[in-house]
């Protein structure tokens, strides 16, 4: 599965050839029974028919992030939103929540 910009889609062989942007979000990569999961700040999937190429600014293994880092973050970012007196600091702020 891939959160490109229009949605989550998954790709299966032989898929039409593709280019999406990837928004926030999950890629799931399945490997017959196994699946890998990462998180994706940004970047485009070329979809080819013989493969995929993700191409993020930013991927993490789900398993590596610490939960407690981002829900702190996303409260900091929040409170900045909140905060914030000129656009420039609302965008910085909604940019950190966001991602």
């Amino acid at each position: 599965m891939v959160p490109g910009f229009d949605g989550v889609f998954g790709i299966l062989a032989n898929h039409v050839p593709t280019v999406s942007q990837l928004r926030p979000g999950v890629v799931s990569i399945q490997d017959g029974t196994a699946t890998e999961k990462y998180f994706v700040s940004s970047g485009f999937a070329l979809i080819h028919k013989d493969r995929t190429d993700i191409l993020a600014v930013e991927a993490v293994k789900l398993d590596d992030i610490d939960t407690e880092a981002v829900k702190k973050g996303i409260a900091e970012y929040t409170s900045a939103a909140a905060a914030a007196t000129t656009d420039l600091e609302k965008a910085k702020a909604q940019i950190g929540v966001d991602v």
